[in-house]
């Protein structure tokens, strides 16, 4: 008799922890905006789930004058994924938690605000465009050079060296990033892991 009241309250205790988790649910509104040739129909909400990286559909909604809308309500920040009239090989990723987040998306450039989950996001993101710059600036340096014909050794080998140094910047804070364990560790990871080298690789916690 002694176990079988152990065993109800070890179920009743089990069954107050859910009810406890359904307090913590938090109502999210994502108002998303394309201008330019950004031209869709529809688009789906998906969530990436921390249990076995499962996608979970959440909805899909019609884009009307350039705008769509989609609310419900999350446990927690999670990788939000928006799918463009469900094409899946172009998906915009971002932190979907509770609270009003506006994502404004132009031809080559995107902004979002609302939420430090994102904020946090895109602080990466222009870290990571400020290196990719940077490399971008210092290869032509040295196609300009090599075509007027006036690179000489230790030009490149500066230039070399200063690439080397950036490439380690960028692998350095996505390695920072992904550490992190949260959602924008998550989807710096989906999107930009498979780009570190092995030496970076084995940073990854």
């Amino acid at each position: 008799m002694k176990k079988l009241i152990l065993t109800f309250m070890a179920l009743l205790a089990i069954g107050l922890m859910g009810c406890d988790n359904s307090s913590q649910l938090a109502d999210y509104t994502v108002t998303c905006t394309l201008h330019g040739h950004q031209q869709h129909d529809s688009a789906t909400l998906l969530v990436l789930e921390d249990t076995y990286n499962q996608l979970r559909r959440c909805g899909t909604t019609r884009i009307q004058d350039g705008t769509c809308t989609f609310k419900g309500q999350t446990d927690g920040p999670k990788v939000g994924i928006i799918r463009w009239d469900n094409d899946s090989t172009k998906p915009f990723y971002f932190v979907l938690e509770g609270g009003h987040t506006s994502i404004t998306i132009e031809a080559g450039s995107w902004t979002i605000t609302g939420s430090k989950g994102n904020s946090n996001y895109l602080h990466y993101i222009n870290q990571r465009k400020a290196i990719m710059d940077a490399r971008v600036g210092a290869w032509q340096e040295y196609l300009k050079m090599a075509a007027d014909k006036s690179l000489k050794r230790e030009d490149e080998r500066r230039l070399v060296v200063q690439d080397s140094l950036l490439n380690d910047s960028l692998q350095r804070i996505t390695v920072d990033c992904i550490n992190r364990g949260d959602a924008v560790g998550r989807i710096v990871n989906e999107r930009y892991g498979n780009l570190l080298d092995d030496e970076h690789l084995k940073l990854l916690k």
